[in-house]
């Protein structure tokens, strides 16, 4: 018999026939007396709950209930008219102590003057448990178990609330891995992820129990902290973060190195939104990586001012795009042994009411970050290909053999880029090896593998595809053998100090024997000056562009420098 129970002749009346009180007896079903204890449980409740119903007779019921639950189950039998039906939901115990969800319609029957709550029950924990396994995959990561997106903006806007009647700050703190993509590309997913759970162990081991951590996908997480007694509590906390992102991350018998960047935005204006703080923090984030990783820094006014600025020309780049202000031109590329034009590179400009020609360094990087850079990139490549097919036709009895366009990592990454790509080549009738693909060796060094696989299937049909501002990236040299390229382009910050510096000479001259021992054609950027030319022809370079040979311009220009280039003398072929 259950603890504290009384025996049944304190509890029952002998003149209450309590099975007929019970019109539907397959569930389960109780009865309960006016002073909350059992008069009355059916045979069935053996089976789900190990309780032998007799033993349960004189039993309080909400004893049996669990305690988190007891105040709403009073509430429902409150004032609650006879014969009127009411259904909740709750806990109730077994003999084991542990607890199942029940679902119970409870109605009150008048016998013998006494008033009897009167329950048919339904084992519904199997539901429950169902229920809680959804809400569990609608609110959290499903890798880390950490929140999701869409609980910590709930969380955020929650903070936002209170801060008119609590004290302190709110506090965004923005993360990352740096270089976690090494780790992934190198060492295989399976690796990554297991160092994203050892990072958010951290986390919430540094964290407080009303903070909330997040992540929002990849290697970003979201920390939000109330209360925070000022800005410098907040960067306090983001630097013990950058601390302990330091220690190696271990996974099975290995350790593996990556740190941790952070950005942070704080706020005392209950009138702000989750996605201006969010969109801060992230600011801050970008700064912390440009300044070198491995770092906190805050958002401030100086940040506010360029995020005005930088609206500003998200703004003007979207009208841009409307209003088909997206201009491309061409700067010719010469082979340096006849001299003539051979190709040309396709670069973007926007032509501005206000401002006149705008150069990419004025609306690159805002392109990149807010997602039209794509967009700008379809539309150089249709120009491109549209133009390399007219010159196709034009200059045909000459040396001209096709146009280079520019691609970025977020374009490379895209899924539709390949056949985009095919699409407009099939469009106007241009073959295959009159296209040039550029790529940066932070392009490369972002790109996933697929996006690699994709730019080596486009070389397979002919695309050629080189290295732009070759020496300024991470790992120059390994990029020549470990990526599909048929030629390079030498940065123009080594062509400066050719007359200068023997040092560069020598590097540019290293360059190129590499180069062509690997069968790549070498090109050299930015030459301005005849000594840059006739020293780059000595030391075997292959082709150049730059102010000495042509600015960038429309397509026309380039029509003209091929034709009064002369007669042709022959077609160049890639080395590769």
């Amino acid at each position: 018999m259950a603890s504290g129970v009384e025996s049944p002749e304190q509890v029952l009346d002998d003149s209450i026939d309590y099975p007929s009180i019970v019109v539907d007896s397959v569930d389960l079903a109780t009865v309960v007396g006016p002073d909350g204890r059992f008069r009355y449980v059916c045979s069935a409740w053996a089976q789900p709950f190990g309780w032998e119903p007799s033993t349960l007779i004189g039993v309080s019921e909400e004893d049996l209930v669990h305690p988190d639950d007891v105040p709403s189950l009073r509430t429902s039998r409150v004032d609650r008219p006879s014969g009127e039906s009411v259904s909740m939901s709750y806990r109730f115990r077994g003999a084991d102590g542990s607890y199942r969800w029940v679902e119970a319609t409870s109605r009150v029957v008048i016998a013998q003057g006494l008033e009897l709550t009167v329950s048919t029950v339904h084992d519904i924990t199997e539901r429950q448990l169902q229920i809680a396994a959804l809400e569990h995959r609608a609110t959290t990561d499903p890798l880390t178990g950490v929140a999701n997106r869409t609980v910590l903006m709930d969380r955020i806007n929650q903070g936002l609330r209170r801060l008119n009647r609590t004290s302190g700050l709110l506090a965004v703190l923005y993360l990352d891995l740096d270089r976690f993509k090494v780790i992934n590309d190198s060492l295989g997913h399976r690796i990554g992820d297991m160092v994203l759970l050892k990072l958010a162990e951290r986390l919430t081991h540094h964290l407080r129990p009303a903070d909330t951590l997040a992540r929002l996908g990849g290697d970003e997480f979201v920390i939000v902290t109330e209360g925070v007694a000022d800005e410098a509590a907040a960067v306090r906390l983001a630097n013990r973060i950058v601390e302990f992102g330091r220690q190696p991350f271990r996974v099975g018998d290995e350790d593996y190195e990556c740190t941790v960047s952070v950005g942070i935005a704080c706020t005392l204006d209950s009138r702000r939104s989750a996605e201006e703080l969010l969109s801060e923090a992230d600011m801050a984030l970008y700064r912390a990586k440009d300044q070198g990783r491995d770092r906190a820094e805050s958002f401030d006014e100086e940040l506010r001012t360029n995020a005005v600025g930088r609206l500003a020309v998200e703004r003007m780049l979207r009208r841009a795009l409307d209003e088909e202000r997206i201009v491309v031109e061409y700067q010719p590329i010469i082979d340096l042994r006849s001299g003539r034009p051979v190709s040309a590179e396709a670069l973007v400009r926007i032509q501005d009411p206000e401002h006149g020609l705008l150069l990419p360094a004025a609306f690159l990087e805002v392109a990149e970050e807010s997602g039209l850079l794509i967009a700008i990139d379809e539309r150089v490549l249709r120009d491109a290909v549209q133009q390399a097919a007219a010159w196709r036709t034009r200059l045909a009895h000459t040396d001209f053999a096709g146009v280079a366009i520019n691609v970025t990592a977020r374009h490379l990454a895209d899924a539709g880029f390949h056949q985009a790509v095919l699409d407009q080549l099939n469009k106007y009738g241009l073959p295959h090896d009159r296209l040039q693909i550029e790529v940066t060796e932070r392009v490369l060094m972002e790109a996933s593998n697929s996006a690699i696989t994709g730019l080596r299937n486009l070389r397979d049909i002919g695309i050629q595809i080189g290295l732009d501002d070759f020496g300024t990236g991470y790992s120059s040299l390994a990029y020549l053998r470990q990526f599909p390229l048929d030629f390079v382009k030498i940065d123009k910050s080594f062509v400066d100090d050719l007359e200068r510096e023997p040092t560069e000479r020598a590097i540019v001259g290293a360059i190129i024997v590499l180069s062509h021992a690997l069968g790549l054609i070498v090109v050299a950027e930015g030459v301005e000056t005849r000594g840059q030319r006739q020293i780059l022809v000595d030391l075997g370079c292959d082709r150049a562009q730059g102010y000495l040979f042509a600015h960038s311009g429309a397509p026309w220009a380039v029509d003209q420098l091929v034709l009064a280039a002369g007669e042709p003398v022959g077609r160049p072929s890639a080395r590769k």
